[in-house]
């Protein structure tokens, strides 16, 4: 007597194979020429992880992880990317 369970079993495993992972979440950024420097649409990057994001080229940023001395001297056009030991960004401001 054949059992049916092995054939059926090993089936499945190969349909589980096949099925795609769901898309990556992109967060929205300003269009490379849209505005020039700092603007509040980056706000829509907190909660995002910073290896997922691709900024304008040419804008004037940084990244500020946790426990980081940095310069507070004042830029307007310069995006603050604070992010926790993990690379998830928690906080943006201009300046």
């Amino acid at each position: 007597m054949r059992h049916p369970l092995p054939a059926l079993t090993l089936g499945l495993l190969m349909l589980a194979a096949c099925e795609t992972a769901p898309p990556a979440v992109v967060p929205t950024v300003p269009a490379a020429g849209a505005t020039a420097g700092c603007t509040d649409a980056y706000q829509s990057l907190v909660g995002s992880n910073i290896g997922a994001v691709t900024l304008p080229t040419g804008l004037s940023h940084r990244i500020i992880p946790p426990n980081t001395a940095y310069t507070e001297d004042f830029s307007p056009d310069r995006l603050n990317i604070f992010v926790d030991d993990k690379g998830w960004i928690t906080r943006v401001t201009c300046g």
